[in-house]
């Protein structure tokens, strides 16, 4: 998967890029967002104090399963 593939794929869940180019939702009352660099995403969750990674992964080591759901995020 590359950068572009992730980001079609996000956007079609519903997660909206921002002005910083990462991508947000909004879920049950709390914000998550994929931190985008050129080669990997973070998963985050904004908290009081910032933003804590929750999973991340390489794009190249990313895949969708059969059912559409992103595989290969580490913690």
């Amino acid at each position: 998967m590359n950068k572009q593939e992730f980001i079609n794929w996000a956007q079609y869940r519903v997660w909206k890029l921002d002005r910083f180019n990462h991508l947000k939702k909004s879920l049950n009352g709390k914000v998550y967002r994929f931190k985008l660099s050129r080669i990997a995403a973070r998963y985050e969750l904004k908290t009081s104090t910032g933003w804590v990674r929750i999973k991340s992964g390489y794009f190249s080591k990313l895949s969708l399963t059969d059912e559409g759901k992103l595989a290969g995020m580490r913690r």
